[in-house]
């Protein structure tokens, strides 16, 4: 039987990410990276399902496609507070340049870095 310490940090809402992102196997990959280290993910393609994100989170991981024409999910982003990593292709600016920008490709040590530099941000 697990201990309540070990119950509370599995379900600590620092531990949940929501990740949105059309590829699947990119979707895949990202999920499977944060969930062996821990994390609970709530992985979606596309950004009408977001709209409610598990809360609270650590933070949500976007691609940032999905943001370029989508005036409403900045701005609700934006209202929200919540902390994102936006994924880019490094072919065009970062529609946020006050966010936290993963350039693809990546591999996984760059996306956990950049993660758990949030757990210890105060």
């Amino acid at each position: 039987m697990p201990s309540k310490l070990a119950d509370s940090l599995v379900h600590s809402p620092l531990r949940n990410i929501v990740i949105i992102e059309p590829d699947l196997g990119l979707r895949q990959s990202l999920t499977f990276a944060l969930e062996v280290e821990g994390y609970r993910v709530e992985a979606l393609d596309t950004w009408r399902k977001a709209h409610i994100p598990i809360t609270p989170t650590l933070c949500m991981i976007i691609d940032d496609n999905l943001l370029r024409s989508r005036e409403d999910a900045r701005r609700y982003l934006r209202d929200l507070g919540q902390t994102v990593i936006l994924l880019t292709d490094g072919v065009y600016p970062a529609v946020n340049d006050d966010g936290l920008i993963l350039t693809k490709p990546f591999d996984g040590a760059d996306l956990l870095r950049l993660v758990r530099s949030l757990e210890t941000v105060d």
